[in-house]
């Protein structure tokens, strides 16, 4: 705006030429607001008690959280790829141990860059569409409940060996059942007891393999040479192949760190892939190993596939090591259950509250304040799947590898889109594009041979798959279908018999098509750029169910809006007419507590607040102003 100009006065309505329509196209006119935040504003003390300012985790406590995940998956990992390659697993085994750590710079330059928790959806969110961040998040949801259902009965099967007249498939029900109990009456994961688990399994680990060692020096390794010589062993490229897919889920877990990242004091995620990598690459080598030269491949692939480390505990340390085998997998396996949990209530809350599940799974009981409806439809999810497969837990591992191997590969597609398309923002490390394409390339591979050797699985993984997807589907549709139903019964007005009841029906989809496009976004914009405010408003057309957007500059006390800054707004509004688009000039800087306090004010939650990807320059971090997101760049 020109120093000659006036400025608007507080709440003025912009012009706008308005045409016949019905009445929830158009919104009316935008807005002018000026807000003061140079005082001490009330939500400022909030903003600082916030409980999510509180102590961060260390390095042990976050590698404790998501070791026990990863270094729990040799439990059964050991068995599956030991009974697909015969002798030649371990190979598979330093194949999958060299594209992990390819990951741990795709990883860290992502989570870097975009510290928020979510780990493929908020990459993926922040990079591409809306649509496309939830179809990838639909795939980590079945990948916590692959993961929950193939813990529990690996559980049970692990307490079936000492056990004998176990009702695995009841124990196993029982399992999940007394877990979503606990998350009902609120008790969930903490850094104290995952680090006490961890402990207790990472000592019995390395018992077991002190023990196989000792009795491998005495006894020889003539086992895994029989092995080698017998039918059982399967052709080189053939145990390679099958082999590398089975190995991949030893690395399940990896993604774990990234899903509380905001959570973690800064430096320690890089720290936390570290840690894991080096425990996958020492445990997992050396327990296949040893269990093929204690364990014949025949007794492997008929009999010890689903519970190998108990057997090579038993021939080698005896009954007692066996127990002590078979306990510590049932804890840290049924660890990993509740692991499952947490993962995908917080999950499904993010998706819900940024429209893309049905609001009705943030509804909260009265008593204990948890999401019920999401813990007993994750419980439901899990015992249909287990009851579908039969139990099968080979089979439910793979539905398992498919859905973990197809996030990776996303994530390796987000980390390519942040280098094309969010390039300014600041990281600790740039994996190079060779590394990149050669880390998916791989996984590709292992997702390849475990569709191959049993393609059917591919059904059971895209049937639950899709009625997630639906869900995801009729969020983004429903605007959509109530105009085109509103419209069809509008025009078919007269042929209806019951007037006054059409009416009713016209009124009520008007509420509810008000009610959905009621909700207001921000978009905050450093400086004038007519072209980076009509990609925002493009974005939300596409991406978000509102006809109420708002501009929202911060400038130092005394200094003026951008020039012109009005009249770019008030262009906009009149060539977008069925989305309403207002002005707000906030007195303040620009910092975290401000934009808490803005959202406090307007009542707009910060994760409905976007920003063009900010310039190197800029102070705060992404993570830093609480969940706004970047869509444009």
């Amino acid at each position: 705006r020109s120093s000659g100009e006036e400025r608007p006065p507080k709440g003025r309505h912009l012009r706008r030429c308005t045409s016949q329509g019905f009445p929830w196209e158009f919104p009316g006119s935008g807005e002018v607001v000026h807000l003061d935040l140079t005082r001490r504003h009330p939500s400022s003390e909030t903003y600082a008690n916030d409980s999510s300012h509180g102590p961060l985790l260390g390095e042990l406590p976050s590698t404790a959280i998501c070791g026990n995940d990863i270094t729990s998956s040799c439990l059964y990992v050991c068995g599956l790829c030991a009974a697909d390659a015969g002798v030649y697993a371990p190979l598979s085994v330093l194949l999958v141990i060299g594209t992990l750590y390819l990951f741990r710079a795709i990883y860290v330059e992502v989570c870097t860059a975009l510290p928020m928790n979510g780990g493929t959806f908020s990459v993926l969110l922040h990079t591409t569409t809306k649509k496309l961040a939830a179809a990838a998040a639909c795939m980590s949801i079945l990948s916590y409940v692959a993961t929950g259902v193939v813990s529990a009965s690996e559980a049970v099967n692990y307490l079936a060996t000492i056990w004998e007249s176990c009702p695995i498939g009841t124990m196993t029900a029982g399992l999940l059942a007394f877990f979503a109990f606990l998350n009902l009456i609120g008790i969930s994961e903490s850094a104290g007891a995952a680090m006490i688990i961890f402990s207790i399994h990472i000592s019995t680990i390395v018992l077991l393999a002190v023990t196989a060692g000792l009795h491998i020096i005495r006894h020889g390794a003539y086992t895994i040479v029989e092995s080698y010589q017998s039918d059982a062993q399967p052709p080189f490229f053939q145990a390679i192949f099958f082999g590398f897919g089975a190995a991949m889920l030893g690395v399940s877990g990896f993604e774990t760190s990234a899903q509380f990242i905001e959570e973690q004091a800064p430096g320690v995620f890089a720290k936390t892939l570290r840690n894991m990598w080096a425990a996958v690459a020492l445990i997992n080598p050396i327990l296949m190993l040893e269990a093929l030269c204690i364990v014949p491949l025949k007794d492997i692939q008929e009999k010890y596939h689903l519970t190998l480390l108990a057997r090579m505990a038993e021939v080698s340390g005896g009954v007692w090591l066996q127990k002590l085998v078979a306990m510590n997998a049932f804890l840290v396996l049924s660890g990993a259950v509740l692991t499952s949990y947490v993962g995908v209530v917080g999950l499904t809350r993010r998706l819900a509250l940024d429209a893309c599940l049905p609001e009705i799974l943030l509804h909260q009981n009265r008593l204990r304040g948890t999401n019920h409806n999401i813990i007993i439809g994750f419980l439901l999810i899990c015992t249909s799947m287990y009851i579908i497969l039969q139990g099968d837990t080979a089979v439910l591992s793979k539905v398992y590898s498919v859905s973990f191997l197809g996030l990776m590969i996303t994530f390796c597609l987000g980390n390519l889109m942040l280098k094309t398309k969010r390039k300014q923002l600041p990281r600790d490390e740039r994996a190079p594009i060779w590394s990149v394409l050669l880390g998916m390339l791989l996984v590709s591979v292992g997702l390849t041979s475990t569709i191959v050797k049993e393609a059917w699985i591919l059904k059971v993984f895209l049937v639950y798959y899709i009625c997630c997807l639906l869900l995801v589907a009729i969020m983004f549709w429903r605007n959509k279908v109530l105009k085109m139903v509103y419209r069809v019964v509008v025009y078919g007005q007269r042929l209806a018999c019951c007037t006054s009841y059409v009416d009713h029906c016209l009124t009520s989809m008007e509420s509810d098509i008000q009610l959905i496009n009621s909700r207001p976004l921000i978009f905050l914009t450093k400086g004038l750029s007519s072209a980076v405010m009509n990609k925002a408003i493009m974005y939300v057309l596409d991406n978000e169910d509102t006809q109420f957007l708002k501009f929202v500059h911060f400038k130092a006390p005394g200094e003026e809006a951008p020039q012109n800054f009005e009249k770019t707004v008030r262009f906009l509004d009149r060539i977008y007419p069925k989305i309403k688009v207002d002005m707000v000039i906030v007195e303040g800087s620009f910092t975290p507590e401000n934009v808490y306090a803005l959202s406090e004010i307007l009542g707009i939650p910060r994760n409905r607040m976007f920003m063009a990807c900010p310039s190197v320059e800029l102070r705060q971090t992404v993570a830093s102003l609480g969940g706004v997101r970047v869509i444009t760049h």
